[in-house]
């Protein structure tokens, strides 16, 4: 008893860290700053007053058709609770961190059913409950903690279904968690595959038929609503915000699939380098990549070791989806799989030193130096990511999460004088349209940067899109726009703000307000036609 007393007091103290920032940061000043949690909380506010499933700030408050619904109805029940905005913040932080110690429970799981010891598991949930990137998320409106979970028991009662006098009606709990997993994030679509190929290599065909009924229902359903309710505009505005296919058709035609692929290949193992060891400023993609490599081969080794392949197969899958899609796989993407990867490097380690233990039981002055040359790189590396993760939680996110609690105090004047001097039907560009709407009750779009010029490194043609505002405003009817210092932060566009700028000046815009770099420009007007605004989505 008191060993699991003295277990439970260090994960309870591992989970410090977050317990800290989500408290500090309750009032959740960097809502937005992925846009998509914006985007889910705005239409969490839709479902919740009862005007469907839809994003309210939007200009024409199109169907939320390009996110599937489970995270946007559970943020609705908060917005039940308290439909008071910004005061239903600090509810919205504790729900999100409530996601963490199930992911982590979900991960001491897989732990244990792949054969690490206890102190092995001990020590990856405590690697696992400090990563930054997964603290960010635990008081974050992002679904990945809670979508990796669901992903988690899929997976894990699917490989349970194999054990001796298993219960018949585990594949059926399984393609449940699968159905949720994919209403949660549709990137959860390759397990429809990928657990039946599983379950099919050891003949247990009834139990693949019995997942893909207790899926399949999940992504018809989805895909049937989204063909009912989609947009049939085809503008960039509609495709970015509401059609995930469309815009993936856009930004990469067949042409540009090798590129496209190669691209996201490197930014894939950087990627997954970042996860594992955090992402330093001015990291080194080279050590990223080795890092990546590594735990690549590890999860290879694991499943070799265990003969266990729904994570692996699962894992394949993903990673096809996200080496063809139209957006770069940072960590945030790259987070479904963490758990893996994290087994995997660990594995790798235990490999390399049992080498090295090899190497010096030869007792030969060169197998001797080779071993401690190797076993002082490990321990480089190990003391390199207990120094990355330390300064990641103390210096680092403090430090970024003061900047985003800078940049919102900057931005509210502004946006208590649009609420009191804007009509209300009035439509904006905005960088972060979520907040504007949040914050004003007025309707805004950003301008999406389509990621094929990234892809091409088209510098030129990004410029050409920010001096087309103009043009973007009347296409839209936009009667202003709210730009700040701070715009385009997303899109690694270091000018974009100022080129914003100097594209409205020269259209000779008006600007009624200004302070501390926030702007408000007033279009000129130049209502369009009642057709060009259908063809517009609007």
């Amino acid at each position: 008893m008191l060993r699991k007393l003295a277990i439970a007091g260090v994960l309870l103290l591992a989970l410090s860290p977050s317990v800290y920032l989500a408290w500090t940061l309750r009032t959740m000043p960097h809502l937005g700053y992925y846009h998509d949690d914006g985007i889910y909380w705005v239409s969490a506010k839709s479902l919740a007053e009862g005007h469907g499933y839809r994003i309210p700030s939007l200009p024409g408050e199109p169907y939320q058709t390009k996110y599937p619904p489970v995270y946007s109805a559970l943020l609705a029940g908060l917005w039940k609770l308290n439909p008071n905005f910004p005061a239903n913040v600090p509810l919205a932080t504790l729900f999100a961190w409530m996601s963490f110690p199930v992911f982590l429970a979900m991960l001491w799981l897989f732990l244990r059913q792949h054969g690490f010891s206890l102190g092995e598991q001990l020590g990856l949930l405590i690697l696992a409950a400090v990563s930054p990137i997964a603290v960010v998320f635990s008081f974050s409106l992002m679904p990945e903690l809670l979508f990796t979970a669901l992903l988690l028991a899929s997976i894990l009662l699917a490989e349970r279904s194999f054990a001796p006098e298993s219960p018949g009606w585990l594949p059926i709990l399984a393609g449940v968690c699968a159905a949720l997993a994919y209403l949660t994030k549709s990137i959860a679509l390759p397990l429809l595959i990928t657990v039946p190929l599983c379950f099919a290599l050891r003949r247990r065909f009834t139990s693949a038929m019995l997942f893909v009924a207790a899926m399949l229902p999940a992504p018809v359903g989805w895909l049937w609503w989204v063909s009912q309710h989609i947009s049939n505009a085809r503008d960039l505005v509609t495709l970015y915000y509401t059609n995930y296919l469309g815009f993936q058709i856009l930004n990469v035609p067949l042409r540009d699939l090798p590129l496209v692929v190669w691209n996201n290949l490197g930014n894939f193992l950087m990627g997954t380098g970042k996860l594992l060891m955090f992402d330093m400023p001015h990291g080194n993609m080279y050590l990223e990549c080795v890092v990546a490599v590594g735990a690549i081969a590890g999860c290879v080794r694991l499943a070799r070791r265990t003969g266990m392949l729904q994570y692996p197969m699962a894992a394949l899958g993903i990673s096809a989806l996200l080496l063809i899609w139209h957006f770069t796989p940072d960590q945030r993407f790259v987070f479904p799989l963490y758990p893996l990867l994290l087994a995997g490097i660990w594995t790798e380690l235990k490999n390399i030193a049992g080498t090295l233990r090899l190497a010096w039981n030869k007792a030969t002055i060169p197998d001797r130096a080779a071993a401690l040359a190797g076993a002082g790189l490990i321990a480089a590396f190990a003391s390199f990511v207990l120094f990355t993760t330390a300064f990641g939680l103390s210096r680092f996110l403090p430090g970024v999460f003061t900047a985003y609690q800078t940049d919102l105090e900057s931005r509210l004047p502004a946006y208590r004088w649009i609420a009191k001097n804007v009509p209300s039907d009035a439509r904006f560009y905005a960088y972060d349209d979520p907040l504007l709407f949040l914050y004003t009750g007025r309707k805004s779009c950003s301008l999406p940067v389509p990621t094929k010029l990234y892809y091409h490194n088209d510098q030129a043609g990004i410029d050409r899109l920010l001096d087309s505002i103009p043009h973007f405003a009347r296409q839209y009817d936009l009667s202003y726009a709210l730009v700040t210092p701070g715009d385009f932060y997303r899109d690694l566009h270091a000018h974009g703000a100022l080129r914003l700028i100097n594209a409205l000046e020269s259209a000779h815009a008006g600007h009624p307000y200004g302070t501390s770099g926030v702007s408000v420009y007033a279009f000129p007007h130049d209502p369009i036609t009642a057709q060009a605004r259908v063809r517009a989505g609007l």
